[in-house]
């Protein structure tokens, strides 16, 4: 996507009330007339997320600008795993194309700043602590490793003031959570790691015989609570070919690394699991295959579906669904930290992973 004579706005409150969070800010750009730029608009199914829905939000069309460099736009960093790893596509296509240059790329961020998250912008030229569009303004030390991991730290700027560019380059999302995964997606995740970080995970010999078990059980909060996981653990525990890995303990580095260690890795379904998409691969036997748990079809979002499609990895989901539990249950999750819980049958687990170790 390529835009003369555009400009990016930063967020801003929208004065909605916060039920509808997707509608209580605004962010993203304007073409030369002052209209919104769709493409730039993130997308959870057919909602709009922050969208710019007025013909200009108040504000005039950008001014003439002198040619320059163009302006690069990744997209928005979220606080959310899972969402940091796949709303970022525009940025992985970026790479693509300006994986050697210099110019910094532009991103949305709603999250914590040091100094608050509406501290007014400093100018770039002021004296004293870090520029007000410094990525080192987050507090979430897992977006500043990702953003490590892509060789961007150095490059990433925050759009906290009116940016006008004599040209705008970006792309349309690849990734719409519940609702499509382009055919371009696997390459742009192929293209988004460091080249550094690549090799290194190209050297890495994988361990025969040995499967990974990618647990939650010690998760104090999140989306989904898994009931009887820790059975599960106690009873494979000391198998000899089975590792026990609970990814929250482990870098990014080292999550990635396991897609080129295990020949297998299983596991309920989790953000960790996104992974696999951007391990360095010529072929995909090269990487770990996949098996993951559900429990039931209401365990599962789509987004798993068809990012495999897209990639065409083949991975393999196991129904290992009970009726649905108890409202004690529920109750235990909600308490813990959760917004529901999913329970599951144990023993269906632990077979399948002892025959999966042979």
């Amino acid at each position: 996507m390529v835009e003369p004579q555009a400009m990016l706005l930063p967020t801003r409150r929208t004065g909605s009330d916060g039920k509808d969070w997707w509608k209580s800010r605004s962010q993203g750009g304007l073409n030369r007339q002052g209209e919104p730029i769709g493409a730039l608009t993130d997308w959870r199914g057919t909602r709009c997320i922050y969208a710019l829905h007025s013909r200009t939000g108040g504000e005039t069309p950008p001014a003439v600008v002198t040619p320059g460099a163009p302006l690069l736009y990744g997209g928005t960093l979220y606080h959310h795993f899972g969402h940091l790893l796949l709303d970022l596509s525009r940025t992985y296509q970026l790479l693509r194309l300006f994986r050697r240059s210099k110019e910094p790329i532009w991103f949305h961020y709603q999250g914590g700043l040091q100094g608050g998250l509406n501290a007014a912008p400093r100018s770039d030229s002021g004296t004293g602590g870090a520029s007000p569009h410094s990525i080192e303004q987050i507090n979430n030390p897992l977006i500043l490793e990702w953003l490590e991991c892509l060789g961007l730290r150095k490059r990433a700027r925050l759009i906290r003031k009116k940016l006008p560019a004599a040209m705008l380059v970006s792309s349309s999302p690849l990734f719409c959570d519940r609702r499509f995964v382009s055919a371009d997606f696997p390459l742009a995740a192929q293209a988004a790691l460091a080249p550094r970080l690549r090799r290194r995970l190209e050297r890495i010999e994988p361990v025969a015989g040995r499967i990974a078990y990618l647990s939650r059980h010690k998760l104090q909060g999140g989306t989904t609570r898994f009931v009887g996981e820790d059975e599960v653990v106690a009873a494979i525990a000391d198998h000899p070919r089975i590792d026990v890995i609970c990814p929250e303990e482990l870098s990014i580095k080292e999550k990635l690394a396991l897609y080129r260690r295990y020949p297998l890795i299983t596991g309920f379904a989790q953000a960790c699991m996104n992974l696999k998409f951007f391990a360095p691969y010529t072929q995909v036997s090269e990487v770990a295959r996949q098996v993951m748990f559900i429990a039931g079809p209401r365990s599962l979002s789509s987004n798993w579906v068809n990012l495999d499609r897209a990639a065409g990895f083949g991975d393999r989901l196991l129904d290992c669904s009970l009726p649905e539990g108890d409202s004690e249950l529920q109750t235990m999750a909600a308490e813990a930290g959760f917004q529901r819980s999913s329970s599951f049958d144990v023993q269906l687990v632990v077979r399948t992973l002892l025959e999966l170790a042979g």
